[in-house]
């Protein structure tokens, strides 16, 4: 038979045990804080997938940015393919000076095309170097992750897996107006 302090000891240790599972449950494990917010993103070059046309990210301050790592072989990226292309149709270019792109890692330049066709994304599209350069510097390590960034190059917000209409709508603007401040 269980003395009493061994019996309070026992459901002492049950509670904590409750209680940091039911705090853990409360968390979105989506919700990271990445170490990157309000740092300088990083900078690189990469070709178009289709065009072959150079960009280096430098090269669109002034702008704000969606950057967005993807595979073709993902399955959350199917589900924000589209959410990206209305970004893009709706802000995109010169119209809101926002610019969305697509790094694809851990991919090949024919199933990222496919992919890219099959969707319909007309926004600029480049693939990670093989050894991943782009993604490591953003500290990616999983698709797809998603990193707006102000028009004086800052990293103001990230996404880990699948972006929603809601985040897009709430964050793009966001950029917009911060960018447009003189």
């Amino acid at each position: 038979m269980l003395k009493s302090w061994q019996f309070w000891s026992v459901m002492t240790a049950i509670g904590i045990l409750t209680g940091l599972l039911a705090f853990g449950f409360t968390r979105n494990p989506k919700i990271v804080k990445s170490p990157l917010i309000n740092l300088p993103a990083a900078n690189f070059s990469v070709t178009e997938l289709n065009t072959g046309e150079p960009l280096e990210l430098a090269g669109l301050k002034g702008s704000a940015v969606l950057l967005n790592f993807w595979a073709s072989w993902c399955a959350a990226c199917r589900d924000e393919a589209h959410l990206l292309e209305a970004a893009h149709q709706k802000w995109g270019g010169d119209k809101e000076n926002f610019h969305v792109i697509g790094i694809a890692v851990q991919d090949t330049v024919e199933d990222a095309r496919k992919f890219a066709k099959r969707f319909g994304k007309t926004y600029y599209l480049a693939l990670d170097n093989p050894e991943g350069d782009i993604g490591l510097n953003y500290g990616v390590y999983g698709v797809p992750e998603s990193f707006f960034i102000d028009a004086e190059g800052i990293v103001r917000f990230k996404q880990i897996g699948a972006l929603t209409k809601e985040v897009i709508w709430e964050q793009v603007p966001a950029l917009i107006e911060r960018s447009a401040k003189p």
